[in-house]
C-alpha cells in the first residue's frame, strides 16, 4: 500500500513538472524570442505547436523509448477527447464561445481529416492478415511531412494579404505571455523547461506502469485517463485565461492546433521512435470511435451555430466525465 501511495505521489509530482515545464517554455521562448526580434508570428505558431504539446510530446518520447507504447496511444487519442469534451466545454460553460470563420471553413475540417487519417492509419484494414493494428515508422513520416506542410499552410495564410490564420489568437496572444526577465534569465528558463519536462515525464510514465501493474489496469487505459488529463493541463490553463479575457479565438484555436499537432507531430516523432499499437485491452477501436465522434460533433456544431453554447458545454462535460470514468473503472475492471 505504501508503494502505491509513494507511486500516486510521483505520478502527481509528474504531472506537476510537465504542467510547470511546458508553461516556462512558453514564458522562456517567447521572451527570449522578443528579446531577439523574432517576429511574433513566428512565436505564435511555434508556441501554440512546441508549448501546449510540449509535455504530451515528452511524455510518449520516454513511453516509445521505454517500451510502453500503450501509454502513448492512450495520451494522444486521451489528450484530443480531453481537449475538446473538458477544455472546450469548461471554456463553453464560463463563457458562449463565438467561433472564428477560419476555424469553421478550414481549421476544424483540417482536424477532422486528420483524426480520420490517424484512425485509419491505426487501423489500417488493407494490412496483411495477421498482423497487429498499429502506426508504423512509414506513417509517422508521413503525419512529419503533413505536419510540415500544416505549418507551412498556417504561417503562408497569416502572411497573406488578408492575414486570415489558420490557427486565430495564436499569434495575437503571444504579447500576454511573455516575462519580465533578460535574454540570459530567459535560456536559463527555456533550459530549465526542458529539464522539468524530461523528469517529470520519466516520473509520470514510470509511476504509470507501476501503478497499472499493481493496481491492473492496462497502460492504455492509465495513458487515455490520468496521463493524457496530466497532459492536458496547459491547454487548459491557456483556454480558462484567454476565455475570461474575452479573447476566445486564442482559446479555441489552442485547443484545435494542439488536437492537429498532438495527431501529426506527437504521434509522427512516437511512430519514428517504435511502433505505436492499438492496445490490447480490446477497447481502443472503442477510443478511436470517440475521437472521431467528438469531433465531428465538434465540426457540426460550429458549422451550423457557429458557436459552443453553455448546454453544449455541460453536455461536452459529461461525456467526458461518463467516458472516462466508464473507461477507468468498468472497461479495466472488466478484463
Amino acid at each position: 500500500m505504501l508503494d502505491i501511495l509513494l507511486q500516486v505521489l510521483l505520478l502527481a509530482v509528474g504531472i506537476s513538472l510537465l504542467y510547470f515545464g511546458g508553461d516556462w517554455l512558453v514564458k522562456g521562448s517567447v521572451t527570449l524570442s522578443e528579446k531577439l526580434g523574432i517576429s511574433p508570428l513566428v512565436v505564435g505558431l511555434t508556441v501554440v505547436a512546441f508549448g501546449t504539446s510540449a509535455p504530451e510530446l515528452a511524455v510518449n518520447v520516454r513511453a516509445a523509448s521505454g517500451g510502453n507504447e500503450a501509454i502513448s496511444f492512450g495520451n494522444i487519442f486521451g489528450s484530443n477527447i480531453a481537449n475538446i469534451a473538458l477544455i472546450l466545454a469548461v471554456c463553453a460553460i464560463l463563457k458562449t464561445l463565438t467561433v472564428n470563420k477560419q476555424l469553421v471553413r478550414k481549421t476544424i475540417p483540417l482536424l477532422l481529416a486528420f483524426t480520420g487519417l490517424a484512425t485509419f492509419m491505426v487501423l489500417d484494414p488493407v494490412r496483411k492478415p495477421g498482423e497487429n493494428p498499429e502506426v508504423d515508422l512509414f506513417d509517422g513520416v508521413v503525419l512529419l511531412i503533413l505536419f510540415a506542410c500544416f505549418l507551412y499552410l498556417t504561417t503562408m495564410s497569416a502572411l497573406g494579404k488578408r492575414k486570415r490564420t489558420l490557427l486565430p489568437g495564436a499569434v495575437e496572444g503571444v504579447g500576454d505571455m511573455a516575462g519580465n526577465y533578460s535574454s540570459k534569465v530567459a535560456i536559463l528558463v527555456v533550459i530549465g523547461s526542458i529539464g522539468s519536462l524530461c523528469i517529470g515525464a520519466e516520473f509520470t510514465v514510470s509511476s504509470a506502469v507501476f501503478l497499472a501493474e499493481k493496481v491492473g489496469i492496462p497502460e492504455s487505459v492509465i495513458g487515455l485517463t490520468v496521463v493524457a488529463f496530466g497532459t492536458s493541463l496547459p491547454e487548459l490553463a491557456v483556454g480558462v485565461i484567454a476565455t475570461l479575457k474575452g479573447q476566445v479565438d486564442l482559446a479555441i484555436g489552442n485547443v484545435v492546433g494542439s488536437n492537429i499537432f498532438n495527431l501529426l507531430l506527437v504521434m509522427g516523432v512516437t511512430a519514428t521512435i517504435s511502433e505505436v499499437p492499438l492496445p490490447a485491452d480490446g477497447h481502443g477501436q472503442e477510443d478511436l470511435v470517440v475521437v472521431c465522434w467528438l469531433t465531428a460533433l465538434l465540426y457540426l456544431t460550429v458549422l451550423t451555430q457557429k458557436r459552443i453554447a453553455k448546454t453544449e458545454g455541460w453536455i461536452l462535460l459529461a461525456i467526458y466525465v461518463s467516458y472516462t470514468t466508464w473507461r477507468f473503472f468498468f472497461s479495466a475492471g472488466g478484463e
